[in-house]
């Protein structure tokens, strides 16, 4: 199958962030948390066997937070996947909610909600799936389309279990449809500050289908590979390999790429 995994919200130019901010509550931002466990799950798709993209918007190049919706819409409707996946999580008015949801529209994307939820809520609490048609990432995209709250970014109790559980391993799971034995390296710490990581970047490109074919050499090698969009005032389309917390880990897997004859570059997510 392929995937496109998005995240939700972005960091516009005044440098405000346009999602739930959790902190203040014992919580977590949630475009930070979000952005942090995207790489693993796509690693873990990857590794099911799934072809799995992932997007997130640039950051200080929006004026506006509707400028996210076009920016998402084009690069979901012309990369002609099977399924996108964004993730949010949730906030409550009084700070005082707990637990999962998956919206969907269609009566594919219903299934597939509930497979997410169902692994899920074997950690957080059960608010079931829920047919939404006023969402542009449901109601506008060609892919059959699942958006997550996975859970409350504003429950200091929904954090403390999100941040002893992989929970990209379960989103990957549900979207599967079955366990995922083979588990990549993630990141033993960090998903609850900045939302910055170590990336290993091989390579940037203007045309897509160069960026594509590194990424296949590298996956036929073993190696976990996605590529990333950036918005540069023209499009890089970049390659890049895991999201480490430690930097020595990124060090270490920057040594590998360039044994194996790559140029690799440690960047920051």
């Amino acid at each position: 199958m392929k995937i496109i995994l998005t995240v939700g919200h972005s960091i516009l130019k005044t440098g405000s962030c346009t999602s739930a901010d959790g902190r203040s509550f014992g919580g977590v931002l949630e475009y930070a948390y979000n952005k942090n466990i995207v790489y693993q799950a796509a690693a873990y798709l990857q590794s099911a066997g799934h072809q799995a993209d992932i997007l997130i918007c640039p950051e200080l190049k929006f004026g506006k937070s509707t400028d996210e919706r076009e920016y998402k819409l084009s690069r979901v409707n012309s990369g002609g996947y099977d399924l996108v996946c964004e993730l949010h999580l949730n906030a409550s008015r009084f700070h005082n909610a707990r637990g999962c949801e998956v919206l969907y529209k269609s009566e594919k994307g219903k299934q597939v909600a509930q497979r997410i939820l169902d692994r899920l809520t074997t950690v957080f609490g059960n608010r079931g799936v829920q047919r939404r048609e006023d969402l542009y990432m449901l109601n506008r995209v060609k892919p059959t389309a699942v958006m997550l709250e996975t859970f409350f970014c504003d429950s200091s109790d929904d954090c403390a279990l999100a941040e002893k559980t992989d929970v990209a391993l379960l989103i990957a799971e549900g979207i599967h449809g079955s366990h995922i034995s083979l588990t990549p390296d993630r990141p033993a710490e960090g998903l609850f500050s900045s939302g910055m990581l170590y990336r290993v970047q091989t390579g940037a490109f203007t045309v897509c289908k160069n960026a594509e074919a590194l990424k296949k050499e590298l996956q036929e090698k073993d190696i976990d590979a996605f590529i990333t969009v950036a918005d540069l005032g023209k499009l890089f389309y970049r390659v890049q390999v895991g999201a480490f917390s430690v930097r020595k880990n990124a060090v270490n897997m920057q040594k590998v790429l360039r044994k194996a004859g790559y140029d690799a570059v440690i960047v920051r997510a």
